[in-house]
This record gives C-alpha cells, sequence and structure tokens, in this order.
C-alpha cells in the first residue's frame, strides 16, 4: 500500500512540474523588452530565452550592443519566471510573465516595469 501511495505522489509531481514547464514555454524566443523609469533611463535590451535538456535557459543584450549578460539562475513559476543575473555591479533579478499575444510583462527588482515584444523572426 506504501509503494502504491509513494508511486502516485511521484506521478502527480511529476505532472505537475510538467504542467509547469509546459506553461512557460510560451516564453521561450527572443523578445525586445524596455524596463521602464531606471535611473538611466528606459532601457531596452534583447532577451533571449530557451529551454536546453528541459530546463530553461537564458541570455540578453543591450540593443545596439554586442556584450552578452547571461542568466545565472531562471525560477519558474506558475504564472512566469524570475531570471536573476548580475549587471551594473549589481546581483539583480526580473519576473517575467505572459501577458497578450506576443507580449510580456514584469518588473526588474520588483520595482522598475518591465514590458516586452516578441521579436519575429
Amino acid at each position: 500500500m506504501k509503494k502504491i501511495a509513494f508511486l502516485l505522489f511521484g506521478l502527480m509531481l511529476g505532472m505537475t512540474v510538467y504542467t509547469q514547464a509546459q506553461s512557460n514555454d510560451s516564453l521561450i524566443g527572443t523578445w525586445d523588452i524596455v524596463v521602464e523609469d531606471t535611473p538611466q533611463g528606459n532601457v531596452n535590451v534583447h532577451l533571449t530565452i530557451e529551454r536546453i535538456d528541459g530546463k530553461l535557459k537564458a541570455k540578453f543584450k543591450q540593443a545596439g550592443s554586442n556584450q552578452e549578460t547571461s542568466i545565472s539562475n531562471i525560477s519558474e513559476q506558475d504564472n512566469g519566471i524570475t531570471m536573476y543575473f548580475f549587471a551594473e555591479g549589481y546581483d539583480l533579478y526580473m519576473t517575467v510573465r505572459p501577458a497578450e499575444e506576443d507580449t510580456v510583462s514584469g518588473y526588474l527588482v520588483d520595482q522598475f516595469p518591465v514590458k516586452g515584444k516578441r521579436i519575429k523572426s
């Protein structure tokens, strides 16, 4: 009986993780992101999100620049993702969630609004 209960628990946990991963797959792609009202003004970056070996990976570069910033960690939630990275001498995080079709919204360090549109290739 314990084996059956453990097996059912494992199956339910696996389905939850799979469903969560699927819901965030809509974020996979390249995005034109604007971080609004920062001390440097509005900052425009191109964010690329991909799923490799079952995990989300991301990187971004400021528009007009070739310097890339890698995301050190991505935390997936039911309604979006939180990306952790180091930039401008600070450890930062940015939340992004799907908004309307081919758009995202969120916040940089829960303070600066983030809006973006998918870049179609």
